[in-house]
């Protein structure tokens, strides 16, 4: 007479008789699956949409910000080179060839 084992997928957690003489699957039993908690569920979907729309947000403040340092930054470098043109301009990589 043939000794069935029985034995547990480390991965699913399916269980497998599988014949000890051959190694032939006899009969496969898939695990439970897992119950869905909706009002859960729901809760982490608001919580990521809000994390969204935070993020967003935020991203468009840096926006607007940017432009805003852009400009000051210009009018500095603007205001440098009127308040003395005698100062020789950098030198860039191009210059060097």
């Amino acid at each position: 007479m043939a000794d069935v084992l029985t034995v547990r997928c480390p991965d699913c957690g399916s269980q497998m008789q599988v014949d000890a003489e051959t190694g032939m699957v006899l009969e496969h039993k898939a695990p439970r699956g897992k119950t869905v908690d909706l009002d859960r569920s729901r809760e982490l979907l608001q919580k990521q949409q809000e994390d969204r729309d935070q993020r967003f947000q935020q991203s468009v403040r840096a926006e607007k910000n940017r432009d805003d340092l852009l400009s000051k930054k210009f009018d500095q470098s603007l205001r440098r080179v009127r308040d003395n043109p005698d100062e020789p301009r950098p030198l860039r990589d191009v210059d060097l060839d």
